[in-house]
């Protein structure tokens, strides 16, 4: 499940989301986007209103993509 979906299953507006993390719409949606690029800070903020913990919240949205060759 990615970050986008979550936020869509507990029902949480990307703009409500942005003024209560600190961002703008553009710079959420961008993160939306690459949730490698999120800072720390969001991520924990986001986890909070996710109701997870924190490393719940890394782990399953906000990691870098692995590669493997």
């Amino acid at each position: 499940m990615t970050l986008r979906e979550k936020l869509r299953e507990q029902r949480i507006n990307v703009t409500w989301l942005s003024e209560r993390i600190g961002v703008s719409r553009p710079t959420l949606y961008k993160y939306l986007d690459k949730p490698d690029e999120f800072k720390v800070k969001h991520a924990r903020r986001i986890a909070k209103y996710l109701d997870m913990t924190e490393r719940e919240a890394i782990i399953n949205f906000f990691k870098q993509a692995e590669s493997y060759e």
